[in-house]
């Protein structure tokens, strides 16, 4: 049997957000029998120290590596990912890579191809989902696709969360994440029927001047918490996954990137015992639909009328299914079925 590798990397921080899903691979990569042959995992935030640590790191790995092996990489990984595949193949290696961000896909308006011939430089990729599985084929790509389904969320609490039982009559609604740039769909919330929710608002970007009655609102900022914090501040009955500036539709680019993306925040909200509202449209909607664990709209202007009709019963089978899922994503399980998937 090939020897199992991965190549650790330097952070900007170890409570940065922005590096947590790719931090929890690698961590998932150890557990699951994979060896680091490359140097430590670090958090340095100087931008060229760690650049040049990772650089290091990257040529330690390459020269230990064993002709042979199966390597897994992560995409993006800055300027390293097209080396650490031509060190893969100049020693025979089979390379599996865990795709985190597609920059095409993103920006649509950029030419696919480049991006597309680098990642046909693994043999096999572990893309979100079936969408974006499907976006690549229909791309071009040359290898082979394991569907993830979800990205695993690593969490070490901080303290014991406070958690209030549900009240029917009052739904707390959170959105967690920034909410500057094109997220008016947040204050727009404030003009369908009041209903029986509230919405809490968590992280950076609040904008008061733009909520439209002050004195009447359902919008109640809560504040923002560091990253290794955060799940364990969030105390809410459902968790939304929407961008944009439109109750109807996620139409900024973020908001498309929906239709192909597994958000980390979808994650993060299920870590927390909530279920999920999210537009009909996202690649994520048929995960939300077929475990039971949301509620799955083509427009927010549908919402009132959804939570009015929602029974107790309903509500509390989708939090048993949230907290289900929540001991797979916890422990990594995802993220160690696709890699049991990819080694065969």
């Amino acid at each position: 049997m090939s020897e199992k590798v991965y190549i650790a990397r330097n952070y900007r921080s170890k409570f940065d957000a922005a590096g947590k899903a790719k931090m929890d691979c690698e961590t998932i990569l150890a557990e699951s029998g994979w060896k680091n042959i490359g140097f430590k995992q670090t958090w340095i935030s100087n931008g060229p120290i760690g650049t040049a640590l990772s650089a290091l790191g990257v040529t330690w790995a390459l020269l230990r590596l064993k002709k042979g092996s199966t390597v897994c990489t992560q995409y993006p990984f800055k300027k390293f990912y097209r080396y650490t595949a031509w060190g893969a193949r100049l020693k025979k290696c089979k390379l599996v890579t865990i795709v985190h961000d597609v920059t095409s896909l993103k920006k649509r308006h950029l030419d696919p191809t480049p991006e597309i011939a680098l990642l046909s430089r693994s043999e096999t990729l572990i893309v979100h989902n079936t969408s974006m599985a499907r976006w690549f084929s229909e791309n071009g790509i040359n290898a082979d696709m394991v569907s993830l389904e979800a990205f695993d969320y690593l969490h070490e609490p901080k303290f014991d969360a406070q958690r209030k039982s549900v009240d029917m009559q009052d739904l707390r609604l959170v959105f967690a994440g920034n909410m500057g740039g094109k997220q008016q769909f947040l204050y727009d919330l404030d003009t369908l029927d009041k209903g029986n929710y509230h919405v809490d608002l968590y992280g950076v970007g609040f904008k008061p001047e733009k909520v439209h009655n002050a004195d009447d609102t359902k919008l109640n900022y809560i504040g923002k918490f560091p990253a290794d914090e955060v799940i364990d501040r969030i105390d809410g009955d459902f968790g939304i996954v929407w961008y944009g500036d439109s109750l109807d539709s996620c139409d900024c680019p973020n908001g498309q990137y929906l239709k192909y993306n597994n958000p980390h925040k979808l994650s993060l909200y299920l870590l927390c015992e909530m279920p999920i509202i999210i537009w009909d449209k996202a690649a994520m909607a048929d995960f939300v639909a077929s475990n039971g664990v949301g509620i799955v709209l083509s427009s927010l202007k549908e919402l009132p009328h959804k939570l009015a009709e929602l029974s107790e019963h309903d509500f509390n089978t989708m939090k048993d299914n949230a907290r289900r899922l929540k001991a797979k994503l916890e422990k990594g399980g995802f993220l160690a079925d696709a890699l049991a998937k990819a080694e065969k």
